[in-house]
């Protein structure tokens, strides 16, 4: 099946406890890695500049992320990322930033069946959301990129979701608690989750770090408990847990059963750093299903 994955490729500086990793990242990279694991035909929407290593777009090319010419910016050069790890925290701040992704970009005469649109800085406006979704027959946003600001340091910091239109143009939504009390204005994970329902979404996780996830599947939501693991690295875990889900979603068509998959991958990954984190282990599935069979409804809509 084809996956258009949509959002910056990155180069992150990534600060962990004993020592400092610099590596390529963004979801084309995680989210996109693990789809074509899968067996999924990845198409990475995407703007680099001409300072992306050549190396890393060989081997993304090798692991089937492949780089066009219409994803090279001319003039500026690949967003980069400064990202600490430290006590239980973690801080994120934009040193570069490419030019917006454009529609001419995606392929064309090609429908996907899915499409995972998870932006990082703002680079996937409003419209091209809405041409994404046409061209595709299932949409998961990781809203990450509409409701983010950034100072003049490059600090990122929540801001409220501008645009409440691009909720109606997807199937799904993954989100961490702060975005989705900047998505809708709730900070109770329940709450929220009926706020994007009454909107038309019904299927959607809330994350809450090492707490329980929260899966809308259909009109009932569900609480997951995470499974508790060693931190040491939380760069691109989210990305994991999008992939996963939407790889295993297009294999099972089962809302609930996918997110337990992508919210054990995405915990299991916790403990490798950077793009390690794609390589998952054979416990995941023991893993997934264990989730699955203890996930336990708390609310009817």
């Amino acid at each position: 099946m084809k996956i258009l994955v949509a959002g910056f490729l990155t180069i992150d500086s990534i600060q962990l406890q004993m020592r400092q990793v610099t590596s390529v990242g963004g979801p084309p990279s995680y989210a996109g890695l693990i789809c074509a694991r899968f067996g999924h035909s990845v198409s990475p929407l995407t703007k680099v500049g001409n300072d992306f290593p050549d190396e890393q777009a060989v081997w993304l090319a090798r692991n089937g992320i492949v780089l066009r010419a219409s994803d090279r910016s001319l003039t500026k050069p690949t967003t980069r990322f400064r990202i600490s790890n430290s006590a239980g925290s973690r801080t994120l701040a934009m040193g570069a930033r490419c030019e917006d992704i454009a529609a001419s970009q995606i392929p064309p005469d090609t429908r996907f069946s899915a499409s995972l649109v998870s932006p990082l800085a703002g680079e996937v406006t409003a419209s091209l959301l809405t041409e994404i979704s046409a061209r595709s027959d299932f949409t998961f946003l990781d809203p990450q990129g509409f409701v983010r600001s950034f100072d003049r340091d490059g600090k990122v910091s929540p801001t409220p979701l501008r645009d409440k239109s691009i909720l109606s143009k997807v199937d799904a939504i993954k989100m961490d608690r702060t975005e989705a009390e900047m998505l809708t204005g709730k900070s109770n994970p329940t709450d929220a989750l009926e706020k994007v329902w009454a909107i038309g979404v019904r299927r959607a996780v809330v994350t809450q770090g090492a707490e329980a996830c929260f899966v809308l599947d259909g009109s009932r939501i569900y609480e997951v408990r995470v499974p508790r693991v060693q931190v040491v690295d939380s760069t691109g875990a989210g990305d994991i847990l999008s992939g996963a889900t939407v790889a295993w979603y297009l294999k099972t068509r089962d809302f609930l059963r996918s997110a337990c998959f992508g919210i054990a991958a995405s915990s299991l990954s916790l403990n490798m750093i950077a793009l390690a984190k794609v390589d998952l282990p054979m416990s995941v599935d023991e893993s997934a299903l264990r989730l699955f069979s203890m996930a336990s409804p708390v609310a009817a809509l």
